[in-house]
């Protein structure tokens, strides 16, 4: 028997990669996962890490650490990325982003180079190339340096710097998917969801900020597709379809059969995100902040995927269905809860 071609993966127990990893093992590949450690937590609705799956315990911020385990792989996929929004301004947070989403990163492709790893997969973001102004543009689209959360920021400068890396002769392929959802996932969106379900969410802001959504199976999809060796030193990008938080907002009370929150415009809370800013600085997590305020600014990210459709035979599949289906049942969870509660 032949022995199975090693993949190497970072993330593999997040959100993606969790869903990720058994594709990969039903495609016939070994799994080698960086984890930060080896006591794994599991998160509802994820799927477990398949069998003989190898895990090693490391660090992006300190490249020793993963150095070696390294030799021997004939694919990189790099998912791990530092996500969040609201993001206190003090330096200490922000470098840590940096620290993971961009030097961590780089740190990462240049070991897998020095490991002569055949092939690498580096999942970036819609937010790496900026605003499209109501356009869809495709994998050339620059970002135009204005930046609505330092997430987004770092994401651009590990984008820039892959890229320039790429035309080098570093066997990357970079991934570019919008927002993406399903089973386990802990995003924004699905917090959303939960709060709304749970009588929590007493207004919403007033924006015409637009965005593309995907379920997470088919964007693994595409993350496959680019392990093909004849897939080289290209950038694809895989969205679903356009949503802003009012249409959300409406889906979510047809569900629920429940009223549409009231608006109140991003203006009127800019006072409120300061003072949360700066509570949020101290350590507490806070429900709003600047960095969010900003991100509903009548922006939009909406990109075309018409290569990878082409390229790669990939589809998007039904979004509006199945995010109807992820949002109803998140709202039975939250109903079972209620039941459980009394």
């Amino acid at each position: 028997m032949m022995d199975r071609p090693r993949v190497f993966v970072t993330g593999g127990t997040g959100f993606i990669g969790s869903h990720l990893l058994p594709k990969l093992h039903q495609q016939g590949y070994a799994l080698t996962v960086l984890v930060r450690s080896p006591s794994l937590q599991k998160i509802p609705g994820r799927p477990a890490l398949p069998p003989e799956t190898t895990l090693v315990t490391g660090d992006l911020s300190q490249p020793e650490s993963y150095r070696s385990a390294l030799k021997g792989h004939q694919a990189l996929i790099h998912m791990a990325a530092d996500y969040r929004v609201g993001l206190p301004t003090s330096s200490s947070a922000r470098r840590a982003m940096y620290q993971t989403n961009v030097t961590g990163t780089l740190d990462l492709f240049d070991a897998a180079q020095q490991a002569s790893i055949p092939q690498m997969i580096h999942m970036s973001t819609t937010a790496a190339l900026g605003e499209t102004q109501g356009r869809y543009p495709d994998e050339t689209h620059q970002h135009n340096g204005v930046f609505r959360c330092y997430y987004e920021e770092t994401k651009q400068i590990a984008h820039y710097f892959l890229q320039q890396k790429q035309q080098q002769g570093l066997p990357v392929n970079i991934a570019i998917p919008g927002g993406v959802f399903g089973p386990g996932d802990n995003s924004v969106l699905s917090q959303t969801i939960r709060t709304f379900f749970r009588g929590k969410i007493p207004f919403q802001i007033a924006t015409t900020s637009r965005f593309q959504l995907c379920h997470v199976d088919h964007l693994c999809d595409g993350l496959i597709h680019l392990l093909n060796p004849d897939i080289q030193r290209q950038n694809f990008l895989f969205t679903g379809k356009d949503f802003s938080m009012p249409i959300l907002f409406t889906l979510m009370a047809e569900i629920g059969k429940r009223k549409i929150p009231p608006f109140k415009s991003a203006s009127s809370l800019n006072a409120l995100a300061w003072l949360m800013d700066k509570i949020a600085s101290l350590g507490p997590e806070m429900p709003l902040s600047q960095e969010a305020l900003r991100i509903m600014d009548g922006s939009t990210y909406m990109y075309c995927s018409d290569k990878a459709k082409r390229q790669l035979n990939w589809s998007a599949g039904e979004p509006l269905q199945e995010l109807t289906t992820f949002i109803q049942t998140l709202a039975d969870e939250i109903a079972a809860e209620k039941r459980l509660a009394k």
